[in-house]
């Protein structure tokens, strides 16, 4: 097939909200200190230590939805004995969140926080990749030891207790 062939469609046009907001994220990244590593066309890898140890951090730009997602990787994955329950754990964890949410990838036992904006039509300002940024590294350091506590053989909802007091 050709360009001109009347059957293949062209992609939709790129935003150049899109395209400033991941300059945006790059320049943010950089300027507070995170040292971005390229994690794709569109991303950014970074690390974080804290009180929880050592995380994942990975901040996306969705140029055509003009979406931010920004998500922090749990530093071990959960076996898969302890699925089900790490499962339910992080259920009982989100359920009560306004902003954000906590996952589990049942196949492969990856376990992340997750925070994302949408931003259509509006440019992505420093505060707000700082809000979300903050969000999704809070909801990991907050159910982190929990979530150990649970792979460690600790049943939900105890945990959830003991996280939440």
């Amino acid at each position: 097939m050709s360009d001109s062939d009347p059957m293949v469609r062209p992609g939709p046009a790129p935003r150049p909200n899109g395209a400033r907001a991941l300059a945006t994220l790059g320049r943010f990244l950089a300027d507070d200190g995170w040292r971005p590593r390229p994690a794709g066309p569109t991303a950014f890898a970074m690390d974080y230590s804290g009180r929880s140890g050592g995380l994942a951090l990975r901040a996306e730009v969705l140029l055509e939805a003009e979406q931010l997602v920004i998500s922090a990787e749990a530093p071990a994955r959960v076996p898969a004995e302890r699925r089900a329950a790490a499962a339910e754990y992080l259920c009982r964890a989100s359920y009560g969140l306004y902003v954000g949410s906590l996952e589990l990838d049942m196949d492969s036992g990856v376990a992340r926080a997750r925070c994302g904006l949408d931003f259509e039509g509006e440019p992505l300002s420093p505060r707000l990749i700082r809000n979300a940024l903050a969000i999704t590294v809070h909801l990991m350091e907050t159910y982190l030891p929990g979530l150990i506590m649970v792979v460690d053989g600790a049943e939900p909802r105890a945990a959830i207790s003991a996280i939440e007091g």
